[in-house]
């Protein structure tokens, strides 16, 4: 009996079977008969159903391999398969990574074969190692459509540098000569530039009298007008023919940084003067003790009632410092009138300009509006002039309309800059890939929020893995960019293994119901931490992706919002995705304004009501 015990199983009782009908037991033959029935009727249908249904559990993803590629500068005399097998243990420890192939030429190019689901763990391995991969021959490592390393790429970007370093350094003394230039040009100003902060000392300045500043600022206007004329006859002298005006235009553009550390330096005391005459009168017209402002200030547009707490309240004028700027528009502001703080939006304020012009920004207007196709008559008609007149005719022209001032401001300055930081994120706009190592490298412990606009998929594609293996990063953006199924398959694996992604916005990128799947399947398998989901402006998406769509929401537990604004799915996939909502009691359900009917003839819309938001 302690035979039987040890070799038979639930599912095989061959052994005893084989005793008992060698010894003959009627009983037990009878017993073991009628447990055989019921064996082969569980193995036959319940044990075949329960495998199928986890085989369907299993997600495409975990089934799925990636490729994995070493190019290794080795001599295959030297080595051999166990060289090979102590390379991967030492690159991946112990994760499941398969030899396929093996090449051998003047190096051996070794493929592998590992889960899709291990991906970024496998991106992260072999990045600690790399050091240790390089001393052992390493010429280039490639997981799935990320470059590891690549030794030739690395050489052609160390050419590119050096080329550019002996630019850099052709033109060094070029820009040498032109800074001693500026500097002879602020010495004869009379005016003398240091460092200056707001502290006790230029709180006491705010404490003159009004005379000392009416006279402190007629002298400064005086030497700023004599700066005008001096640059302006000197722009005019030199606009005698064609080729010398477009050598200045050219010059301008060359020296962009140095007229802009100018800029500040000119500037620097007239505006501080303004801000602190402006300062002084508000604040003999207050009986209130108000600091004045440290941080950028802006005007209100229009009167605005906070309609939320920790909103703020303004009238249409009211100056208001911005002291954080946040990626979603809502930015922490004080009330110089009031000393209030609050969220106000972007939307209902504008930047406020200094009135008065310095001479290179005029400079710099100028040569906009000359090489630029700027859609305003009266600069047309000034092209229109001979050289000599049109630098008169345009700064005469923006000194008396200031409205046209504004017009060419916002134009000049309209288009939004690659990197954006703001206090709690970065906003990357057309970005280039040099661009995007720099944005990451700067991340800090603030920065909790990534917004990508009007990238590549390509770009997509090498971006995500460095962010989502951040652990800083909870919340990311996508927009305005054509994700491929590489992109959406590379954020399905990493939404697998990340745990501190909180929201995920999918806006205007041309993902379909095969994306809407792969991204539901694996937030209901693989990932119980994001709390946001939205497919916004993505018209690709159906009616199809609808049940996948309701079947995230049932098993799902942490999910609290949902938005699929902008796409087509039709009036029956809203009423099943609404059919889900009765279940999950927790999310919330924003959609078109367009889908309200739908939405107020569905049976259970009464208690579901307060979960569906409509924006337009």
């Amino acid at each position: 009996m302690e035979v039987i015990e040890d070799e038979c199983s639930i599912t095989n009782v061959a052994l005893l079977e084989t005793i008992v009908n060698k010894y003959s037991i009627q009983d037990a033959g009878d017993m073991i008969l009628a447990y055989q029935i019921h064996l082969d009727e569980f193995c036959e249908n319940k044990l075949t159903m329960f495998c199928d249904r986890q085989l369907k559990r299993l997600s495409s993803s975990l089934l799925t391999c990636e490729t994995i590629k070493f190019v290794l500068k080795w001599n295959p005399s030297e080595h051999s398969l166990s060289s090979i097998r102590a390379l991967l243990w030492k690159t991946f420890k112990d994760n499941q990574v398969e030899v396929v192939v093996i090449k051998e030429g003047n190096s051996i190019i070794v493929t592998c074969y590992a889960p899709h689901y291990l991906m970024e763990s496998l991106l992260v391995t072999a990045r600690d190692n790399i050091d240790m991969l390089k001393e052992m021959g390493l010429i280039s490592l490639t997981i799935g459509y990320y470059t590891v390393y690549d030794e030739h790429a690395i050489d052609e970007e160390v050419k590119s540098l050096m080329k550019k370093l002996e630019m850099v350094e052709s033109e060094r003394d070029d820009l040498l000569e032109e800074n001693a230039k500026l500097k002879d040009t602020i010495d004869t100003l009379g005016i003398s530039y240091e460092g200056r902060e707001v502290d006790e000392s230029n709180k006491s300045s705010i404490q003159s009298s009004e005379s000392e500043k009416e006279e402190s600022k007629k002298k400064m206007t005086k030497a700023m007008q004599m700066e005008i004329d001096h640059l302006r006859s000197s722009l005019q002298s030199k606009t005698g023919i064609e080729e010398t005006l477009i050598g200045a235009e050219k010059t301008l553009i060359e020296r962009k940084k140095e007229i802009e550390q100018l800029q500040e330096k000119i500037l620097l005391m007239n505006i501080q003067q303004l801000k602190e005459t402006s300062i002084t009168l508000r604040k003999d017209q207050s009986t209130q003790s108000i600091d004045p402002p440290k941080g950028p200030v802006y005007i209100a547009i229009e009167d605005w009632e906070a309609r939320e707490s920790g909103q703020l309240s303004f009238k249409k004028g009211e100056e208001l410092e911005i002291k954080e700027v946040h990626t979603n528009g809502w930015w922490l502001a004080r009330s110089i009138d009031t000393d209030q703080e609050g969220f106000v939006y972007i939307n209902f304020i504008k930047k406020d300009e200094e009135s008065e012009l310095s001479t290179l920004e005029s400079l710099e207007l100028f040569h906009y509006a000359m090489t630029e196709n700027v859609d305003i008559p009266q600069i047309k008609e000034i092209k229109t002039r001979s050289n000599v007149e049109r630098a008169s005719l345009f700064l005469s022209l923006i000194e008396q309309d200031s409205f046209l001032l504004d017009q060419l401001r916002n134009k000049k300055h309209g288009k939004p800059k690659a990197i954006r930081w703001y206090d709690d994120g970065v906003q990357l706009t057309s970005p280039s890939l040099i661009q995007c190592q720099e944005a990451v490298s700067l991340l800090t412990y603030k920065h909790t929020t990534i917004v990508i606009i009007k990238s590549t998929s390509d770009i997509v594609c090498d971006l995500l893995p460095v962010l989502l293996q951040n652990k800083k990063v909870k919340l990311l953006k996508i927009q305005d960019t054509q994700l491929t199924q590489d992109c959406i398959s590379s954020l399905c694996n990493l939404l697998a293994n990340n745990k501190s992604l909180l929201n995920l916005y999918i806006t205007n990128c041309s993902i379909d119901d095969k994306a809407v799947a792969d991204i539901t399947n694996v937030l209901q398998t693989h990932n119980n931490t994001l709390l946001v989901l939205v497919f916004r402006s993505n018209p690709d998406i159906t009616s199809v992706s609808a049940h996948s769509l309701s079947e995230l929401i049932i098993k799902n537990s942490t999910l609290t919002r949902l938005s699929v604004r902008g796409t087509s799915i039709s009036s029956d996939g809203i009423s099943l995705i609404l059919q889900s909502l009765s279940i999950n009691k927790n999310i919330k359900l924003t959609l078109d304004p367009k889908q309200k009917d739908t939405c107020t003839e569905h049976h259970d819309y009464n208690i579901i009501k307060d979960r569906v938001i409509f924006y337009d």
